[in-house]
């Protein structure tokens, strides 16, 4: 700790709410969707990888002892779940089938990482270092989706596809989580949220520089977290990105 009632208590603890809101941002379209009988354009794949990557928090957080890594990701693992089950009703054969292998690969991972934590870890420095890593692979795994989308927007000259409240949402929560990291000399909390600080920094470059043309290139259309089939929207429109966090 720094000693610092600003960076040790009231950063992370802003970025612990701002984490729980994003976790619960695509609530309102899964909702909807339920009540339509209809997914629509919603994409329903990111939900399951939100379980993994709150897993791998919580569990981070709990051998550190920190409530505020703790508590969002400990409430991010129930919304995740609700969603991915209401969701899974709605959805097509195709986008079951790869919820079906995301939700399998975390119900085999993690319990595997708990036994080695329990039995394989010999310190605690290694056992809160195999729950960070594991929260820093997922976030590679969400870092393809504004990659992506940037990658686009400098083609297309076109920045209609960067949601700007929502990048700036990540922006601010980013900001949170790697000023708290640096704080607490945190290696595993202020890489991860420090590219994603980077990277939504440059959206927000990018936004400014090639103005966006709603007409030409549909969001929805522009990048399809659900395998490439165009029917969802993209990873990053329906679920915030990164660890306690990058969201």
């Amino acid at each position: 700790m720094s000693g610092n009632v600003l960076l040790d208590t009231v950063t992370p603890a802003l970025g612990a709410v701002v984490s729980t809101a994003m976790y619960l941002s695509p609530m309102k379209a899964v909702l909807r969707a339920s009540r339509e009988k209809s997914l629509g354009e919603l994409n329903p794949l990111p939900f399951g990888v939100t379980i993994a990557n709150c897993i791998a928090w919580l569990s981070y957080g709990l051998l550190k002892h920190d409530p505020f890594v703790t508590a969002p990701n400990a409430a991010g693992v129930l919304i995740a779940v609700f969603m991915t089950l209401t969701a899974f009703g709605l959805a097509d054969e195709a986008a079951r089938h790869k919820m079906r292998f995301v939700c399998c690969l975390t119900a085999g991972v993690m319990p595997l990482l708990g036994v080695f934590t329990a039995f394989g870890a010999k310190d605690s420095e290694m056992q809160k270092g195999v729950w960070g890593l594991a929260g820093n692979v997922i976030c590679l795994i969400y870092y393809a989706a504004p990659l992506s989308t940037m990658w686009e927007v400098i083609r297309t000259r076109n920045s209609a596809s960067i949601l700007v409240p929502l990048t700036m949402m990540n922006t601010m929560n980013a900001a949170l989580w790697t000023t708290y990291g640096v704080a607490v000399l945190d290696v595993y909390i202020w890489l991860p949220n420090g590219i994603g600080l980077a990277l939504s920094v440059l959206q927000v470059a990018l936004r400014l520089v090639f103005p966006a043309r709603t007409g030409m290139l549909p969001s929805h259309q522009h990048h399809s977290g659900g395998g490439g089939t165009g029917k969802y929207s993209r990873l990053d429109e329906t679920v915030g990105l990164g660890p306690p966090g990058t969201r």
